[in-house]
């Protein structure tokens, strides 16, 4: 049951970026966005009463949950704004470098050390990325101004901030990390886009549009969040992270299908680079390897 609820969760996320692009066309990243706190936390708020889960060290550590809400919002407006520009299959790939990230953050921050593996994961993640990000064209500049990609990358720095922050509230219930940040998020973000946009945003959406909606709301930022909660409790973190090296399978097999976004010899060969480097930085444990996976649900 554990292992059906994982892939659940990490079939929603990876798919999370093809109901993204299909919003994309009808509205604005904070738009999206703010609906999505709002479809979410209802449903989050039901399992949390239904699990009785204690928030006393959140709340004694409220600086900290403001600041995981800030690079939150941050961070999914960020990868929201690059996504308008670059495709969901990238953006599914670009996304699994964040522990990359995190090591490198934990060296400079933490004074956690880089090892031969590490550093050798990092330079073939790198040139996996290089290669999403050119096309598989490396005579051309174009992958210089392919700021959409760029962005979603930007993204991937921003999570691993808010992981090694959100390190501090790391005796709290997953979950329960979860809805705080979640709340604090959706008040900083939905009355702004409210007093812009209002209903109207939302009024005679496309039913496709609106399903996408839902789907990113109720499912991906609120049932998966608990699946991948519920995994947390019952497995330990090492095993439940392998499950997100297959989030970009999800992305990859409805793209086509959904967005008609071609599956190139270059897509394929740079995300198994970027998955061959992520393998090789995780070899090494580290105490911020099993916090990496248990704030993985970032979408």
């Amino acid at each position: 049951m554990t292992t059906l609820l994982l892939i659940a969760a990490i079939a929603m996320w990876g798919l999370s970026f093809v109901a993204t692009k299909v919003c994309l066309d009808y509205l604005s990243p904070a738009e999206i966005i703010a609906a999505r706190f709002v479809l979410a936390l209802p449903v989050l708020l039901v399992v949390v009463k239904t699990m009785r889960l204690s928030f006393d060290l959140i709340l004694r550590q409220w600086k900290t949950t403001l600041a995981c809400a800030l690079i939150l919002v941050v961070h999914l407006l960020i990868q929201v704004e690059g996504m308008k520009t670059t495709t969901a299959t990238n953006t599914a790939w670009l996304i699994t470098t964040i522990p990359v990230f995190i090591v490198v953050l934990s060296y400079f921050f933490l004074r956690e050390r880089i090892n031969r593996y590490q550093a050798l994961g990092m330079a073939i993640a790198a040139f996996g990325v290089l290669l999403l990000v050119s096309r598989g064209d490396f005579r051309s500049l174009a992958f210089v101004r392919s700021y959409g990609d760029w962005l979603v990358l930007g993204s991937a720095v921003t999570w691993s901030i808010y992981t090694i922050l959100g390190k501090k509230l790391a005796g709290a219930h997953p979950l329960a990390v979860t809805v705080s940040v979640l709340t604090v998020s959706a008040i900083m973000l939905a009355p702004p886009v409210a007093i812009r946009s209002g209903l109207a945003a939302y009024i005679h959406l496309p039913l496709k549009v609106v399903l996408s909606l839902v789907f990113l709301g109720v499912f991906c930022m609120g049932l998966a969040y608990w699946f991948w909660a519920e995994g947390l409790k019952r497995k330990t973190a090492g095993r439940v992270g392998v499950y997100l090296y297959f989030e970009p399978v999800s992305t990859m097999l409805a793209a086509p299908f959904v967005l008609g976004e071609a599956v190139t010899p270059s897509l394929v060969g740079g995300g198994a680079l970027v998955v061959l480097g992520v393998w090789l930085v995780e070899r090494a444990e580290s105490p911020l390897k099993s916090l990496s996976r248990a704030f993985s649900g970032r979408h």
